[in-house]
């Protein structure tokens, strides 16, 4: 019988090759399936990390920052188009050559309106009522920003809370409830531009763009609390005022009920199987004109949409009162949506979406360069026009757009494609010069879906950022 010859083994050509296959797979993943981008801005804060960070101590600029790290999926809007509210990275139409990464707020055939925090919209043919845009709890879930307790105090101390009547508290924070009792919040609680940040370096944040003057009240709104009848328990209610609006959710341990009102309204009811010393948990949120109300993790749990116009808030808050105790609290958090503003330049202008085209807003939304702002700038010839954006005293001389010689007499025009175009002062004078809204991202432009944050993790940044992006 004879010998199989052996295939000769040669390790460094074994080698070459498994390099080789592993550059062609990465560079097919990169090309077709996913890609690697790393958040250069804040515009999307704190959903995604991309700023330089203050010293904690001296509040002067430092070297150090949080750029996140995102994986993209480049092969989801080949098989479906995008969605509402979900986080997009896009070729910006004023410069292609550049990605841009936003959430998707408008869709196409549509007339948006931004008005009051919040997103409406109607069709842009058939006109009727702008109706609000609600975004799903599998999303919103995850936008909320924390008010209370802040980032800079311990959750015992009830900041931001003025408590009055019979009670005692503990070193802990927790509230016995021995009589008559009041607690509710201080103040209005407004846009905060460092709201929802991670509390080791929310204060060390760079406060930017309209952060420092757009203090607006906000109306959407989430109460979270954890409370423990005691015995001779008797009626405790939380009242959750989010503007024209209100909630009432109140617990009677004596008739073993609860009920959830808006105003006299009855919304929902049941009787309350309790016990004394068992720990009751309540998530009670309004947000997009939508209440959701959740007992102790999903033992009851109800959700609503409400008809309500666009009104202007000058107050909100939570109050929490008892009239005969006998409740024990935990320190409760507050939490509030983001709040839309208009555009940077002022007015509540109407934008209209062409079919084929997407509205892109930033969750950061008091510092983002996005459909509400941007403008392109328009040169006009005989047989040409010429469109770019329009940038000036950049971090970077040479992104400016246009530039200009030393002498003030070449300029240089960058146009959305990249292309360089050159003009003196005849060719210039020759040119309609002008300024048009850009408002909307092509279907063609839409690269992919941003799925998750894989980077930084300490020791290359003051904490991990890895997750899910919704």
């Amino acid at each position: 019988m004879g010998k199989t010859k052996e295939k000769a083994t040669h390790p460094i050509r074994d080698q070459i090759e498994m390099i080789l296959f592993a550059i062609v797979m990465a560079l097919g993943l990169k090309v077709f399936a996913l890609e690697a981008y790393e958040i250069p801005t804040g515009s999307m804060q704190p959903t995604l990390m991309g700023c330089d960070l203050l010293d904690a101590r001296t509040g002067q600029a430092t070297t150090s920052g949080i750029h996140d790290r995102v994986l993209v999926d480049k092969t989801l809007f080949l098989t479906r188009d995008p969605e509402r509210w979900e986080v997009c990275v896009f070729r910006y139409p004023l410069a292609t050559s550049n990605n841009y990464v936003k959430r998707l707020v408008g869709m196409p055939g549509e007339e948006l309106w931004v008005q009051q925090g919040d997103i409406w919209a109607r069709d842009s043919i058939a006109q009727g009522d702008f109706k609000i845009q609600r975004k799903p709890w599998s999303v919103q879930q995850h936008l909320w920003k924390r008010v209370y307790p802040s980032a800079t105090v311990e959750p015992a101390q009830w900041s931001g809370w003025h408590t009055v009547g019979q009670f005692t508290r503990d070193e802990a924070g927790l509230l016995d409830l021995t009589g008559r009792c009041s607690i509710e919040t201080r103040a209005t609680i407004r846009d905060e531009y460092r709201h929802g940040y991670p509390d080791k370096v929310a204060m060390q944040i760079p406060v930017a763009g309209a952060g420092g003057r757009s203090r607006h009240p906000v109306s959407d709104l989430r109460a979270t609390f954890r409370f423990t009848p005691l015995a001779g328990a008797g009626d405790l209610a939380f009242e959750l005022d989010y503007g024209h609006y209100g909630l009432t959710l109140a617990f009677d341990a004596a008739a073993a009920q609860w009920v959830l009102r808006s105003g006299d309204t009855i919304l929902a009811e049941s009787d309350w199987g309790f016990e004394i010393g068992k720990e009751i948990e309540i998530d009670l949120a309004f947000w997009d004109h939508h209440i959701r109300l959740d007992i102790n993790d999903g033992d009851f749990l109800f959700d609503t949409d409400l008809d309500l116009p666009a009104k202007s808030v000058t107050r909100n808050g939570m109050r929490i009162h008892s009239s005969s105790g006998g409740w024990q609290l935990q320190p409760g958090e507050i939490w509030r949506d983001i709040h839309y503003i208009s555009p940077l330049n002022g007015g509540t202008p109407l934008f209209t979406i062409p079919k084929g085209e997407y509205f892109m807003m930033g969750d950061n939304t008091q510092n983002s360069l996005d459909s509400r702002d941007w403008t392109a700038r328009q040169l006009t010839f005989d047989d040409t026009v010429l469109r770019g954006d329009s940038l000036r005293h950049g971090s970077d001389p040479f992104f400016d757009n246009p530039r200009w010689n030393s002498a003030r007499s070449l300029m240089t025009f960058r146009d959305e494609f990249g292309n360089l175009h050159t003009f003196d002062l005849d060719d210039l004078a020759q040119a309609q010069d002008t300024r048009v809204p850009v408002s909307t991202v092509p279907r063609g432009y839409i690269l992919g879906k941003a799925l998750a944050v894989f980077l930084p993790i300490p020791p290359m940044a003051p904490i991990a950022r890895i997750g899910l992006v919704h």
